[in-house]
This record gives structure tokens, C-alpha cells and sequence, in this order.
């Protein structure tokens, strides 16, 4: 008689667990990844590189090159067993470029049961948004799949194929090009300049502007001085003497400013010769002017003899 209850007991038992685990075997099934549905985005363009990439260059016209527009699409690797609605969202790596300058024609995409791929979807970015950085940048976004919604328990979203990555380069600000700025004549007037040069260089900013060969001169590194026009001027374009070519400057940045304390760089330009030409490749209008020498002379002793400046010639 106590078998039979100890029989019964343990039946008893059996069948609290026999539930629990069944249930353990259907939560079991409903993922399997061996034949899940796997959602993921892919470029149109995706045999070009795992990174979409975008080169601008910038100028006095503007910011141009590339367009900057990526077309995609929600994919699966076999006929979705369901609608899949996926959701997607943008994140920007760096300053300079914020999430919302970033615009999805879709941040919302169905991709309909039976189907492999979705419609396409668009990303894109307004060039111009770059337009008062003047220094050559790199910025990075990208677009992912924040989530989905299905009937289908085995569908997710893939792990290494959610995200598409993206680069824009940016060159630097280039309003300058050597040669003579056609139409155009010298400033003759320069006694007002006001002239400041770096500390330690040889010679006074007066040497500069005064028709003789005097001069400002360094040995083995280059240098910079500043010329206060005194009230704003349409410039064209820069005229520099030097001793000979071995003691000119092999490249040199030119910078404006309102106030002479902020700088905006014209770009940088490589140069040669006892004389040198340089051309706003669109005429600035400003008041104070800045020349720093990047690269100096082939002897190593670098100077500046002369700096004239030239405006649109008179009519």
C-alpha cells in the first residue's frame, strides 16, 4: 500500500513538470538561428566599399563636389515569412554635424511578407551646412535599424549588417591661385599700413613698404606678419618681392579677418620665384590681412622684401 502511494506521488510530480517543460521546448522553437529571417540594410552601391565616402571641395563659389546622397534598402536573406515595419535612426560622430541635418525620405520602411527587398530609402545631407568651416574636415554618420516589428518570432535584426557607415572629407576653404589678378592695378597709398610682425623675426613691418630692399628675414623656419589697411578694401589679389629665389618662400597661407584678432584662411598656395603673384580667385573685401610663410626658401634663409596689394583697376 505505500508503493502505491509513493507511485502515485511521484506521477503526481511528473505531471506538475510535464507543462513547464514543454514550455521550455516551444520558447525553444520560437527562435531558431540556424533558419531565422535576418534583416539588415544595404547599399545599392555596396559592392563600392563597406564605407560610403564623399569628397567636397570648398571655394569662393561654395561647398561642391560630391553629392551627398545614399540610396539603400531593408533586406532579408529569404522571403519574409511576414510585414516587417523597421525603424531607422541616424547618429553623427563628430561636431560640426548634427543628427537632424541628416534627412531619411523614409524613417519608417515596410518590407511586405513574401518579399526580399523593401523600396528604397534615401539619405541625404545639404552641402552648404559646411559652408563657414574653413579648415579640412572629416565627418562621420551613420544609419541604423533601431528596431523592428513583426508577427514573426524568428525574425531579427542582424548583428554586423544593421548599420551603414558613412565619411564626408572636406577641403579646406581655396580662394587663392598664383599668377596676376587680371583687371586690377596696385595700391600705391602705403604709408598707413600698420604692419605687425611675428617676434623674433629680422627687421621692422616698415621694411615692407618702403621701396627699398630692405627687409624681414628668418633663418630655418617661416614666419607671419599681419597689415592693417586701415578701413576695408576690394582686393583682388598680392604682389611680394624676396632677394632672389633661393630666398623665397616655396608655400604661403593667406588669412583676412574683420577685426584682426580672428583669422579666416584663404587657403594655402605653393609658390616660387623673386616675385610672386597671388590671385583671390573671387576679389575679398576686408581691412586686415595676414601672410604666413608654410614652407621656407631652398637656402634656408627666407625673406620678404616688398609686399604690395591689388584692388580692381579704376575705370
Amino acid at each position: 500500500m505505500k508503493n502505491i502511494f509513493q507511485s502515485l506521488a511521484i506521477a503526481a510530480l511528473l505531471g506538475l513538470f510535464i507543462p513547464f517543460l514543454s514550455s521550455c521546448k516551444d520558447d525553444d522553437e520560437t527562435f531558431n538561428e540556424w533558419n531565422a529571417t535576418y534583416v539588415s540594410l544595404q547599399r545599392n552601391d555596396y559592392l563600392s566599399g563597406n564605407v560610403k565616402t564623399f569628397n567636397l571641395t570648398h571655394d569662393a563659389e561654395g561647398v561642391r563636389g560630391d553629392e551627398i546622397k545614399m540610396v539603400f534598402t531593408l533586406k532579408v536573406q529569404q522571403p519574409a515569412p511576414a510585414d516587417i515595419v523597421a525603424t531607422l535612426g541616424v547618429k553623427s560622430e563628430n561636431e560640426g554635424l548634427d543628427a537632424n541635418q541628416i534627412s531619411l525620405s523614409l524613417p519608417q520602411v515596410t518590407l511586405k511578407a513574401g518579399q526580399i527587398v523593401s523600396e528604397e530609402i534615401t539619405a541625404t545631407v545639404d552641402p552648404e551646412i559646411f559652408a563657414d568651416i574653413m579648415e579640412k574636415s572629416s565627418f562621420s554618420f551613420s544609419v541604423s535599424i533601431s528596431n523592428i516589428t513583426t508577427t514573426d518570432g524568428n525574425t531579427v535584426i542582424s548583428s554586423n549588417l544593421r548599420t551603414l557607415p558613412v565619411i564626408i572629407n572636406k577641403a579646406a576653404f581655396l580662394n587663392l591661385k598664383t599668377g596676376t589678378p587680371p583687371n586690377s592695378q596696385l595700391i600705391s597709398d602705403r604709408a598707413s599700413w600698420v604692419i605687425k610682425v611675428e617676434e623674433g623675426v629680422e627687421g621692422s613691418g616698415n621694411n615692407l613698404v618702403d621701396g627699398n630692399n630692405s627687409d624681414l628675414a628668418l633663418n630655418n623656419k617661416g614666419f607671419w606678419f599681419t597689415v592693417d589697411l586701415g578701413k576695408n578694401k576690394l582686393l583682388t589679389g598680392i604682389k611680394t618681392n624676396h632677394y632672389g629665389s633661393a630666398y623665397a618662400p616655396r608655400k604661403v597661407e593667406i588669412l583676412q579677418s574683420e577685426d584682426g584678432v580672428t583669422w579666416k584662411s584663404l587657403s594655402s598656395v605653393a609658390t616660387s620665384g623673386a616675385t610672386q603673384y597671388l590671385t583671390f580667385i573671387s576679389p575679398i573685401t576686408t581691412r586686415f590681412l595676414k601672410y604666413q610663410i608654410l614652407t621656407i626658401a631652398s637656402s634656408g634663409r627666407t625673406d620678404v622684401t616688398e609686399f604690395n596689394v591689388y584692388e580692381p583697376k579704376s575705370e
